[in-house]
Parts: C-alpha cells; sequence; structure tokens
C-alpha cells in the first residue's frame, strides 16, 4: 500500500500534464518499440523494448507506471539497508521520503517522461546494493540484478558509468581492508560479480537487440558518432582538422568553412555526418587522433566539462525543447492511437507547462546544494559509517555520470538533473536513521 502510494506520487507530473511528457528523441524509441527499426543516430534498444513489454500496445501510462514502481522498489531496499528498523517505521521513512522526492527534486520529471532518463539514478541503487548490502538475501539479490540489467540496458551511458563505479568500489574496498586483514579471494569476486554480471548482462542483450535489427552484434551500432560530435563541440575536432587537412584527405576537409560548432548541429543539422556514413573507419581515426595529438586540451576540457556537468542540473530541460511536440505526435498516434488526444491536449504540448518547470528548477537546484551541506554537516559527525558510505559513494557517483556524459555527449542539464536526485534522498535517510535513532533512546 505505501510502495503503491509513494510510486504514485513520483508521477504528479505526468497527471498535472494530462500525458506523460516527451522529449525529441521519445520518437525514435517509440519507433523502433513498433517497428523494430533504429533511427539515426542510433540509441540504446533496450528502453523500446521496455515500452513495448510495459506499454502492452496500449498506453504509455503503464510503461511510466512500471518506471515509478521500478523505482520504488530500488528505493525500498535502499531504505532497507540503510536504516534497518521495523518494516512500519520504514514503510513511513519510505512514504515521506517519496513525499520530498517528489515535491523538491527533479525525481518525479524524469519519472513522468517516456525517455530511459529516470533509470541512472536506478543503476546507482541497485549496484551499490549489490556490492554493500550482505544481507540482501538471493531474491533480493534476484529482483535488484533484473532492475539493474533494465536500468542499464535503457540507455548507451549507463554501461559504462555502471561499470566504471562498480570498479571504484572494488578498488576502494580492496584499499580498505588491506589496511586491516587478509582479503579472501571469494570477497573480492563477490563484491566485483554480483553488480558486474547483471551490467554485463545488459550489454549483452543490448548487442543481441542490434543484432535482431540487423545492425550487428555490437553494443553502440553509432560507433564514434556522439564523442566525435562532443569533439566538435568543444572545438577540439574543428582546430585537428585545421591542422592535419593538408597532409590527411578527410571527408570532414570538405567542410573546413562550415565545421559543426555544437554536438546537436553534428548530429542532425549539418551534411557532415551523411557524408561520412559509411566511412567509420574515418570516424574512428578522427576520434582518435584528435585526443592522441591534443592530450593536455583534451584533459583539461573533460576536466572543466565535468565539473560544469556536474553543477548543470535544471530540472525540465526537456520540458524546454521546443520542437518535442512536432517529432512524437504522428508516432504516439501510430503506436499508441487512443492516447493521441491525451498528447494533444497535454499542457506541455500546448505550452503551458514550461513556466511550472523553470520555478521546479530553481526549487531543485536550491534543495539539491542545500542537501549537500547538509549531508556533508552529517557525515563529519560520524554517526553512521553506513549511511556515509551511500553519501560518498553518491557524489563518486554523480562525478563519474558528469565525466562520461560531458565526454561522450556534451554538457547538458538533463543528464545530471536525471541523478540529482539521489543527493536529497541521501540526506533524507540521514534524518529518517537519526530520528530511528531517537525513537529507540526514547523507549
Amino acid at each position: 500500500m505505501f510502495g503503491a502510494i509513494a510510486a504514485g506520487l513520483l508521477l504528479w507530473v505526468a497527471l498535472y500534464n494530462g500525458y506523460p511528457t516527451v522529449y525529441p528523441d521519445t520518437g525514435g524509441y517509440l519507433y523502433t518499440a513498433l517497428f523494430h527499426i533504429e533511427l539515426p543516430p542510433f540509441r540504446a534498444p533496450g528502453y523500446s523494448t521496455f515500452i513495448e513489454q510495459t506499454g502492452l500496445g496500449t498506453s504509455a501510462w503503464f510503461s511510466i507506471a512500471m518506471q515509478a514502481i521500478l523505482v520504488i522498489t530500488a528505493l525500498s531496499y535502499t531504505c532497507k539497508y540503510l536504516l534497518g528498523g521495523d518494516f512500519k517505521f520504514r514503510a513511513n521513512c519510505l512514504l515521506a521520503m517519496a513525499i520530498g522526492l517528489a515535491t523538491l527534486t527533479s525525481l518525479p520529471w524524469e519519472a513522468s517522461q517516456l525517455m530511459p532518463d529516470v533509470f541512472a539514478g536506478v543503476v546507482f541503487l541497485c549496484a551499490f546494493l549489490l556490492a554493500f548490502d550482505d544481507r540482501l538475501g538471493l531474491i533480493g539479490q534476484i529482483i535488484l540484478s533484473g532492475i539493474l540489467v533494465i536500468s542499464v540496458s535503457a540507455h548507451l551511458s549507463l554501461l559504462p558509468i555502471g561499470l566504471l563505479f562498480v570498479a571504484m568500489v572494488t578498488l576502494t574496498r580492496l584499499a580498505d581492508l588491506r589496511l586491516k586483514e587478509a582479503i579472501a579471494a571469494r570477497t573480492v569476486l563477490t563484491w566485483l560479480l554480483l553488480p558486474v554480471i547483471p551490467i554485463a548482462s545488459a550489454g549483452f542483450w543490448t548487442a543481441s537487440l542490434n543484432r535482431n535489427m540487423g545492425l550487428g552484434y555490437k553494443i553502440s551500432v553509432s560507433g564514434n558518432e556522439f564523442f566525435l560530435a562532443s569533439l566538435f563541440g568543444n572545438g577540439l575536432a574543428a582546430d585537428y582538422l585545421h591542422e592535419s587537412c593538408p597532409q590527411k584527405p578527410y571527408i570532414a576537409c570538405r567542410h573546413l568553412t562550415n565545421l559543426p560548432a555544437t554536438p546537436g548541429e553534428f548530429l542532425f543539422w549539418n551534411p557532415l555526418l551523411r557524408e561520412m556514413v559509411g566511412h567509420e573507419d574515418e570516424m574512428q581515426e578522427l576520434a582518435r587522433e584528435t585526443v592522441v595529438t591534443q592530450p593536455l586540451k583534451f584533459a583539461v576540457i573533460t576536466g572543466k566539462d565535468t565539473l560544469i556537468q556536474f553543477a548543470r542540473i535544471r530540472t525540465g530541460d526537456e520540458i524546454r525543447e521546443t520542437n518535442a511536440p512536432n517529432t512524437n505526435g504522428i508516432v504516439i498516434q501510430q503506436i499508441f492511437p487512443r492516447d493521441s488526444p491525451a498528447f494533444a491536449n497535454s499542457r506541455q504540448i500546448r505550452g503551458l507547462l514550461g513556466r511550472l518547470s523553470n520555478v521546479a528548477a530553481v526549487i531543485d537546484t536550491v534543495v539539491f546544494w542545500l542537501s549537500a551541506l547538509g549531508c556533508l554537516y552529517f557525515a563529519w559527525t560520524k554517526r553512521s559509517e553506513k549511511l556515509n558510505l551511500f553519501f560518498y559513494s553518491t557524489i563518486a557517483f554523480l562525478v563519474i555520470n558528469a565525466a562520461v556524459c560531458s565526454t561522450f555527449a556534451g554538457v547538458f542539464d538533463r543528464y545530471q538533473s536525471r541523478v540529482a536526485w539521489l543527493v536529497p534522498f541521501c540526506l533524507m535517510a540521514y534524518v529518517c536513521a537519526a530520528v530511528g535513532e531517537r525513537r529507540q533512546v526514547i523507549a
């Protein structure tokens, strides 16, 4: 009962909008779900499969309802690990957290959206619990592993992010235990394999889905397209081409006076990418040589972009994309024809959701930074090693997310807003733990 109410709270944006919110990429995912055909630039097919299976061929409402259920399931297991205590206390805490997350963070905007972004935070929760919760039990491990497979396969960025996070966790635990005691090989393998197996399985599943669509057995059909788009966006690719074109006859050399200046321009509007189709080896060489010949510049820009992306948490980037209605209406009419009137009459399509998203962006940003300060205070008091570990791991995951996304796709609000809600959740866990300790003292 508490879980159902909590899941419903996370969907208030969609309920207020009158329909799940959309983004320009939504149409591509829906198209793949219906026809099993990918549209360039190629995205992970896992989220399209998720829509196909959960939408039941009837309505997108079922898909976002399942998104909310998976988020609440992961949060419930996290509360059980962090807070302990009796079931009623944890259920009350979960409901209070859901209310806080729904009103003060970006989570309801992510959960209410027909996009895979909501699964980024779920990847962290599942990977963290599989790595650290020794009392999870077989059923819990199976449930969280299944959610982790679904989550990682939903977006291409989540595979490297998940693997990097698990590598960091493993190295941290190894370094910590070396200072205290000998490490059993079986223990190390358990830490590593519990989260890695579902993450690797998601990679194999993604490759299989791509093969079934005739795109080859590969995880990323787009190859270096998104990375190269980022290199054009930060100017490194243009610098390299201006220096190397006299010696190397790249296709891009024909466009020296009109090179793309942003990732979006390279992927969608500049004719360069279309001319490079079928020349994937040249794209790979161009991306590689751009980095190899400018390693210091690349390192500096990567570090700077990571910091900028970490702080770019403005909620509602998807709502402010004015071309979303034009790219999704026809596709929704094909896939969910019964939804078409609700979609057309939704507040987003009528331009009535932007003001609310701007207000939410201010509130969510303030809450994020205040929550970070609050978590630092609780961590400084050293009252709970378990919660401190969760907070430090959260910050590490946010940094990894910012580094991977800004490096391989560019700096965008939506990449960090999809995980920013984890920090307020961490503060709520600290507060609930303090309340639980006080209850025990009084009792």
